[in-house]
């Protein structure tokens, strides 16, 4: 790899003081490092330095570019980011050298439409949420699975997830915890009057729809608000046929960050 694109924590000063390690460190090496933002272009490789919602931002320019992307946690626990603070240095050599491991990732891709409107068109690597939009009400959703109909949920919303997001928004909302090399979608309402099923997995060739006929909705991707939807508004969400190229490190392991997350010793 020639060039690294930074997409950095905002206000975390240990990003900034990394990122200036490594664009040091480049320069004796012959590497170009640049800052990476939404309408950037030209990076092999796109280094993330935060945490989980650092790499979210930088997953979706490397998405974009088709280039894989790192995440160094430089924070709390990051779920996502598969290096620690005294692993980037070594990380940064591995990608000069081509030296390193890559996950592909399944990805959601999603369009709004307001009636026979469509809205937006968008990509995510957790989640895609549609929820109330005040506090003091809850939303019916018409989930549907392909053709089928699946149930009304009247709830504060319901979200459709990846195996990668299976541990963030939709975990907290009773969804199970799906290992990142499964091919799936986790199906979980959020806080549900009648839960029906806490979640539903269902496989990646499926369209996914979320009707909402008499309520209006905010819709967000990866945490981020996107847009409101109105009544009639409806989601379609469906697999990608192109994953994202997560970087990881060789003794990086899902389950050691999963008993981490949750406080488990190995042999409890």
């Amino acid at each position: 790899m020639k060039t690294i694109g930074l997409v950095l924590h905002p206000t975390n000063p240990k990003a900034k003081e990394t990122a200036d390690r490594i664009r040091e460190d480049g320069a004796h090496r012959g590497l170009d490092v640049a800052t990476m933002d939404d309408s950037s272009d030209g990076a092999d490789a796109i280094l993330a330095l935060g945490g989980d919602g650092t790499l979210l931002r930088a997953a979706q320019i490397a998405w974009r570019l088709d280039v894989p992307v790192l995440g160094a946690n430089l924070g709390n626990l990051g779920f996502l980011s598969t290096v620690d603070p005294g692993m980037v240095d070594d990380m940064v050599q591995a990608l000069i050298t081509d030296i390193y491991r890559v996950e592909h990732r399944l990805v959601l891709e999603a369009t709004s439409h307001q009636g026979e409107k469509r809205v937006s068109n968008f990509m995510a690597l957790n989640e895609v949420v549609v929820e109330r939009d005040t506090v003091a009400r809850v939303v019916t959703v018409r989930v549907s699975v392909g053709d089928e109909v699946v149930a009304r949920y009247t709830a504060d919303g319901f979200i459709v997830a990846t195996p990668t997001g299976s541990t963030a928004y939709s975990l907290s909302a009773g969804g199970p915890v799906v290992a990142p090399d499964v091919n799936a979608l986790v199906l979980t309402s959020v806080c549900a009057h009648t839960p029906l099923w806490r979640s539903i997995v269902v496989g990646p060739s499926h369209t996914v729809t979320l009707e909402t006929p008499m309520d209006s909705v905010a819709l967000s991707a990866d945490g981020q608000h996107l847009h409101d939807l109105q009544p009639g508004g409806f989601i379609t969400v469906q697999a990608h046929p192109r994953p994202l190229k997560l970087l990881t490190a060789y003794k990086s392991h899902f389950y050691d960050k999963l008993r981490a997350r949750f406080h488990v010793e190995p042999n409890d």
